[in-house]
């Protein structure tokens, strides 16, 4: 078969033409827009790319798709990821740049957010990087013939318009009209959370004038990587001894979220670090510096060292990665074993995944309409409270001496399966479109 050469402005061109023929062998190719990994690719095809800068705009679109390509594995059957953003020429890279800028500025202004909130739906329909990932996904798809799984509604929307048959992941417990937007094609077949999820795409399709099958929305739960499953089945259940410390994780998300919530955590928790210690925290910035700087410094206030990620009796720790790929790995490796309650936004990766893993959830203040729902299903599910931030240490204290802390760890480690098994699910389905 003869090859087809990468379009010469598009960046790193070798390493493009070898994921093009990876999606293209593969049983389970998956698609996403999350982040990109240029330095990698890089140096794993021996290529070269003009800027070695990442942008990072969702953990969770990256997390999910590794998580599905996880189970691929374990299951035997051979799976590849993509996210076209990697590959844009060098004069669209600004539009990567400045959607990656946009979100941040949203993300650490609460005026901002509550524009965004007011634009989110014109925003979305026309999102800056549309056009620059377009070219690039379509190379990296062309010649693939079996179902793709999407983790991102414009990847799903541009191979829905060029015909490829799709699997599109609904991420959240909630329907973005974007998703349905593309359900008039029949190639195209969606995965959603739940019961509620399936219900209210099938009445927005409705309500758009579009006409869809029910047996086209799939309920699979969300796709949870198979190592974070393993981790909350473990035999036996992490717990806490009564005085000992809890191991406590305090996270952002994908675009830096919560940042003067999560300060004001900090501050309030800090007593109860002092020897002999109430707490031991895990710090995770992600990929963001500005999270990193105030972590070390918080560290360095209270005079306490930074232990190494590998140091579980260290009374702080902070995971700050350059890369999504590293970030995602070392959370499964240092934090979610080791973790019994995670600090964080009701968001759709690490709600998910801290639920997965067996560990009790404290809420930050949700980013959107997606993100009540999470908080919803994870509080009625009795593994996650409503954090009280402006009187956090009260309020954490108090949960831990009525023993309800225990009791959102047994809740976790008592998920229905559904919150538990998306992943495998998902290729069930997909495997049911061959």
């Amino acid at each position: 078969m003869p090859h087809t050469l990468p379009p010469k402005h598009l960046e790193l061109k070798a390493a493009l033409h070898e994921e093009r023929h990876k999606m293209q062998e593969v049983q389970v190719p998956i698609v996403t827009v999350s982040a990109t990994y240029r330095k990698e690719l890089a140096k794993q095809y021996q290529t070269l790319v003009h800027s070695t800068q990442d942008v990072v705009y969702s953990r969770a679109h990256y997390s999910m798709a590794e998580a599905i390509r996880q189970q691929a594995l374990l299951e035997k059957k051979t799976a590849h990821v993509v996210d076209p953003t990697n590959f844009v020429s060098d004069a669209d890279w600004q539009k990567i740049e400045f959607t990656e800028t946009i979100g941040h500025v949203m993300a650490r202004n609460k005026l901002l957010k509550w524009v965004k909130d007011k634009i989110d739906r014109v925003v979305r329909n026309k999102l800056p990087i549309s056009q620059a990932i377009t070219e690039p996904l379509l190379y990296l798809t062309e010649k693939v013939h079996r179902p793709i799984i999407s983790l991102h509604y414009e990847a799903g929307r541009i191979l829905a318009h060029h015909h490829k048959k799709l699997l599109q992941v609904v991420t959240d417990p909630h329907v973005r009209p974007q998703y349905v937007y593309f359900a008039n094609h029949n190639n195209v077949s969606y995965a959603v959370f739940n019961q509620s999820t399936q219900t209210h795409f099938l009445a927005m399709a409705q309500e758009l004038g579009i006409s869809i099958a029910a047996n086209r929305v799939i309920i699979t739960g969300p796709p949870i990587d198979p190592r974070i499953t393993a981790i909350g089945r473990n035999s036996t259940v992490r717990s806490f001894s009564e005085g000992g410390p809890i191991n406590l994780a305090v996270t952002t998300g994908g675009l830096g979220t919560n940042l003067s919530e999560i300060k004001q955590v900090l501050d309030q928790l800090a007593p109860l670090l002092n020897p002999p210690e109430k707490i031991r925290l895990f710090l995770h910035a992600g990929t963001h510096r500005d999270f990193r700087n105030f972590f070390e410094d918080f560290a360095a206030q209270h005079n306490i060292r930074i232990g190494n990620l590998d140091d579980t009796t260290a009374r702080i720790r902070v995971l700050h990665e350059d890369s999504i790929i590293d970030a995602n790995e070392n959370l499964i490796k240092y934090m979610f074993p080791w973790a019994h309650g995670v600090i964080t936004k009701p968001s759709g990766d690490m709600a998910y995944d801290a639920a997965a893993a067996g560990c009790f959830l404290l809420f930050l203040h949700p980013w959107g309409e997606w993100e009540d729902n999470i908080q919803r299903i994870f509080v009625d599910n009795g593994v996650g409270y409503d954090l009280d931030v402006e009187n956090t240490h009260r309020h954490f204290t108090s949960l831990l001496s009525r023993g309800s802390l225990k009791e959102a760890m047994k809740s976790a480690h008592g998920l229905p399966d559904l919150y538990l098994h998306g992943s495998k699910n998902i290729l069930e389905a997909v495997e049911k479109l061959l």
